[in-house]
């Protein structure tokens, strides 16, 4: 399957991202069959009521070319023309669905089989880390029809995500605070940043040797983020 990956940018526990594909809202990178380079991010617009139910409509945020511009500006730069035409009409073309979106994808000039939104630490971001520190403006994504999704990496993720919100409840907050990512370079690696009265903690936890989320938490190095003031 030609397969292209999204990245869910917006609030997985979201009704309407229950409702629809996953995400409320979402963005990729990827290359039309001509080669050029495309980014395209969309939100899920209020639902339309109908008898059989809510139907959820796609709102454009952006659509335009990558390209090696020096300006790095291909937002204004170089939109789409059908981002022109949209900006123009404000209107919602289509359904936020995975057909409805595939089918707009391959109206561009794709041959996608089928569009996913990978979930919460699914480990796909398009945005590279210091993506603003690469000349050539192409090689500042991370592309979703070259990502590969990993259920078990996934899977192991989920559970440690599962064990540290399990420990903040236990330890008597109602509602957990942490945040948890994977590394931009290492998918082996997660990020964990804890916030405890004026302080906050980041380890960095790996999944490699996997023995389960308990050690694999136990065995976290704290370590120097950078932000967020630790």
């Amino acid at each position: 399957m030609n397969t292209l990956y999204f990245e869910g940018a917006g609030w997985s526990g979201a009704d309407s991202s229950k409702e629809t594909i996953g995400n409320c809202r979402v963005r990729t990178a990827f290359h039309l069959d001509d080669g050029k380079a495309v980014y395209l991010e969309m939100i899920c617009g209020s639902p339309l009521k109908f008898k059989t139910g809510n139907v959820y409509m796609t709102g454009i945020s952006h659509l335009y070319y990558i390209t090696d511009d020096e300006r790095n500006d291909d937002c204004n730069l170089h939109p789409h023309p059908y981002y022109i035409k949209y900006i123009r009409r404000q209107v919602q073309d289509f359904e936020y669905s995975s057909e409805a979106i595939l089918k707009f994808v391959n109206s561009l000039g794709c041959s996608f089989d089928e569009i996913k939104v990978v979930p919460d630490l699914g480990g796909y971001r398009v945005f590279k880390e210091n993506m603003y520190s690469y000349k050539n403006g192409t090689e500042r994504y991370n592309y979703g029809d070259e990502f590969i999704f990993e259920p078990e990496l996934h899977d192991r993720r989920m559970r440690v995500w599962q064990h540290i919100y399990d420990l903040e409840k236990s330890e008597g907050k109602r509602y957990p605070n942490f945040s948890l990512w994977v590394d931009h370079d290492d998918k082996m690696k997660l990020h964990l940043l804890r916030h405890f009265p004026n302080l906050n903690r980041h380890w960095i936890i790996s999944i490699d040797e996997w023995a389960g989320a308990e050690k694999a938490y136990f065995e976290a190095q704290e370590a120097q983020l950078g932000r967020y003031g630790c």
